[in-house]
């Protein structure tokens, strides 16, 4: 059996996906045009939907979970009057309802509150039941019932009412889903309601301004396109708070032992070495001497790239 060949691009894309494409499909031209094969995404994005999504190549691909895991903001604007099978403009209205008086007060009133609250997905998502996605049972003409489940609501505000569309800003936790805020909306204001626009502005500590579009990513020079690729140590730590720590350290974890520091960090922690490398990911447990360090995660590094920011 042939060995799987070692990734030879290493780092973090952060693009601004345009609407009209899957995330799946973003993921596939750019890994074309990078010509590499060891790659992962952190946050599905919906065909209509815009805005950051993060892409990782080679080494960064182990740091997917912990991007996917950290806050994300969307501005959407939710449409009154008839709501879809997909809760967003993809799908033809199931039913219509009369646009209940939308004002400030009104629609905060309706909205539900932060922290952990019960949501239900919605029927036509990436979820799957039996290795099948909801999506494709809707599709066959199945009925997709969703049980409702925990998700965390850390922001919402109400930007702007214009008729029947109200735009909100949201900030919320892995696995919350705006379509189901607006189609829940909806229904708290004894009406209908669906997504028209949804575009992620904040993911994985990274801002729109930090993203280039993917058009403007095929037309760069091919070697132009290596620049834009953040190292791991750099992009995780944007989620991780970071321990720098000396060669006896890097290899006790490399040794699979478990260290006790005298620090205040608990929790997850981006452990590098002196040359800003990423060494692993450890989970700060207390002990009586200071924190015990166990390994989560570790990684292999590529190259000596800095650590900090340098942008």
């Amino acid at each position: 059996m042939s060995q799987r060949k070692p990734a030879q691009v290493h780092g973090l894309l952060v693009i601004d996906k345009p609407a009209g494409w899957t995330s799946r499909d973003v993921v596939n031209k750019v890994s074309g045009l990078l010509g590499e094969k060891r790659v992962g995404h952190a946050g599905t994005l919906d065909p209509m939907a815009t805005g950051i999504l993060l892409i990782a190549f080679g080494e960064a691909t182990k740091g997917v979970r912990w991007w996917q895991d950290a806050s994300k903001t969307y501005e959407t604007v939710v449409r009154f009057g008839s709501a879809t099978l997909s809760d967003d403009a993809e799908s033809p209205p199931l039913r219509t309802a009369k646009v209940p008086t939308l004002t400030l007060e009104t629609v905060r009133a309706a909205l539900p509150p932060t922290g952990e609250i019960l949501q239900v997905p919605p029927a036509v998502s990436a979820l799957q039941r039996g290795g099948v996605r909801d999506h494709a049972r809707v599709r066959k003409g199945e009925v997709v019932v969703r049980e409702p489940r925990p998700v965390r609501l850390e922001a919402v505000e109400v930007l702007a009412i214009d008729g029947a569309d109200v735009q909100l800003r949201v900030t919320c936790g892995a696995g919350f889903y705006i379509r189901a805020l607006g189609r829940d909306l909806g229904e708290a204001m004894k009406s209908a309601a669906h997504l028209a626009t949804l575009r992620r502005t904040f993911g994985g500590g990274f801002t729109l301004a930090e993203a280039i579009s993917l058009e403007a990513f095929q037309k760069l020079p091919e070697d132009e396109r290596f620049t834009h690729l953040r190292p791991l140590p750099q992009a995780l730590g944007r989620v991780l708070p970071t321990l720098t720590v000396g060669d006896d350290l890097v290899l006790a974890f490399r040794q699979g032992k478990q260290p006790v520091l005298q620090t205040e960090l608990r929790g997850e922690i981006l452990v590098l070495d002196e040359l800003g490398r990423a060494v692993c990911v450890v989970v700060a447990h207390d002990d009586e001497a200071g924190a015990r360090l166990v390994v989560e995660r570790g990684f292999v590094a590529p190259d000596a790239a800095p650590a900090a920011d340098n942008e």
